[in-house]
């Protein structure tokens, strides 16, 4: 089925790219350079940064008389200097026995006649922007990562990421498939999958349906499509993806393009490697991630002087659900994960306050918990957040240390006697399962935040030494989230 985005007016369009981003941002000067892959080599040399191994340059048709044939390896990528969309790009993935031929990824031969043809045309421009006279460039094949390699047919795939003010604002990555003849490019019926910005973990997959002179339509695939065990595509961990993201902003940085694409494989000896720059970034990105570029880039307008690490860290923070952003905004709730990160803040009712400011505060892990109506704080944790005085009152009341059924512990609980006036943080004594005993336990009052909320919550003082997470959140906190058990919390 096609892929929906829904009615949000988020998509970022072709004439809006143009007028807002590319023009405003992107010099004449740095896109000559993005529209010439032997210019972008050089520059991206200069600052270290690697790209797959140039192993010949042919100029001219001159050349062609004179070309050793013998000397190219049994694996190379013949591609345009200027082309654009996959076009005029061959991998070629073995030599043919005993011949001066070579094996592409249909299994296809093309002996040294056919490749010299091939050559002629890239050299008359014909698969170029302009149709401008243009160059052969021979490169060596990368090898394919070997976590990647089991979702990419008889090619390498690699990430697009979207690059604004040094922001990493979308990703991408493109598996190439039977159909495409093992480029990772959609026009030519790749696979592209987006990427979660602050994981690394893949999401939505698409693939081209058909081409129309009026639009392109985009089905949404789960699995892989060309093997005899299909893989999920969902849920894939991009290897180096920190560096991945490094890379990318380091290319704006020197290309001086403000609006980039960044195309980047990863081999499987050398890591993330550069495969071009793109001054003028298609926008199929967009479906890949099932949501619009427009409000991510209007975020990212007038931020200047950003270090790479923490054009990074916002970018992780401001994008890291590319998924969850279209179900929080359709049901006005936040998404959790099963392990959320929880600052709690000191008692305020508390007569000794804290000397020094990062006593003040906590951070913790919390684990959001179904199985509880009410929530559970650690008893040492609440000793140290200034609750100490209440949880020994409460002890003193000389209340038994278990009770025969969880029946018989409400009822103790109902006739509990507490002095509230002097021990306000005390909400009530609560009834609880604990280590498969029936006991009955202090409830304090919490003020907490988490996810960026901040709010009050009742909590259970807890003692059962075997538990991980010092707070563990019930029913009662949960009605206002939603929990994706995929989903972990960002460090």
């Amino acid at each position: 089925m096609p892929i929906q985005v829904g009615k949000y007016k988020t998509i970022l369009g072709i004439n809006r790219r143009n007028q807002e981003y590319i023009r405003p941002y992107n010099p004449l000067s740095s896109k000559k350079i993005s529209d010439n892959k032997i210019l972008t080599k050089r520059l991206l040399a200069k600052a270290d940064i690697k790209t797959p191994k140039t192993i010949k340059i042919i100029r001219t048709k001159k050349q062609l008389d004179f070309f050793d044939w013998e000397s190219l390896p049994k694996s190379f990528v013949v591609k345009p200097n200027r082309g654009t969309g996959g076009n005029g790009i061959i991998v070629f993935y073995g030599r043919k026995k005993g011949q001066t031929a070579w094996i592409r990824s249909n299994h296809k031969v093309m002996n040294k006649e056919q490749l010299r043809i091939h050559f002629e045309k890239i050299l008359d421009g014909s698969f170029s922007m302009g149709d401008s006279k243009d160059i052969v460039i021979i490169e060596e094949r990368i090898l394919n990562h070997s976590t990647l390699k089991k979702y990419s047919f008889r090619g390498v795939p690699d990430i697009r990421l979207i690059i604004f003010n040094k922001v990493p604002v979308m990703a991408m990555i493109r598996f190439p498939t039977k159909i495409s003849d093992g480029k990772a490019n959609l026009h030519s019926g790749g696979i592209c999958v987006g990427i979660n910005i602050a994981t690394g973990i893949t999401t939505n997959a698409i693939q081209l349906k058909k081409k129309s002179i009026l639009e392109n339509t985009y089905s949404k695939v789960q699995y892989t499509t060309d093997f005899q065990e299909n893989l999920p595509l969902e849920g894939i961990e991009i290897p180096h993806w920190d560096k991945v993201l490094e890379i990318a902003i380091r290319c704006q940085e020197i290309s001086n393009i403000g609006f980039l694409g960044v195309d980047i494989a990863i081999d499987e000896n050398n890591g993330p490697l550069v495969f071009e720059l793109n001054s003028r970034p298609g926008l199929g990105i967009q479906m890949a991630n099932n949501i619009g570029l427009r409000p991510r880039l209007e975020r990212l307008k007038g931020i200047e002087s950003l270090s790479i690490k923490r054009a990074i860290r916002l970018g992780k923070t401001l994008f890291g659900g590319e998924v969850d952003e279209c179900i929080q905004f359709a049901s006005g709730k936040q998404i959790l994960g099963l392990i959320e990160k929880v600052v709690v803040h000191y008692n305020a009712k508390n007569s000794i306050k804290p000397k020094k400011q990062k006593d003040k505060f906590q951070t913790v892990n919390a684990l959001l918990s179904t199985g509880i109506l009410t929530s559970r704080i650690d008893e040492g944790l609440a000793k140290r957040m200034g609750y100490e005085e209440a949880i020994s009152y409460f002890n003193s009341l000389n209340i038994p240390p278990s009770f025969e059924t969880i029946e018989e512990a409400k009822k103790y609980s109902k006739k509990l006697k507490i002095d509230y006036k002097n021990h306000p943080e005390i909400s009530k004594p609560a009834a609880i399962v604990e280590s498969a005993k029936a006991k009955v336990k202090p409830s304090i009052l919490l003020e907490i935040q988490i996810n960026g909320d901040s709010k009050e919550i009742e909590a259970i003082v807890s003692t059962q030494k075997d538990t991980i997470y010092p707070i563990l959140f019930g029913r009662k906190e949960l009605k206002e989230y939603l929990i994706d058990p995929g989903k972990t919390f960002v460090k």
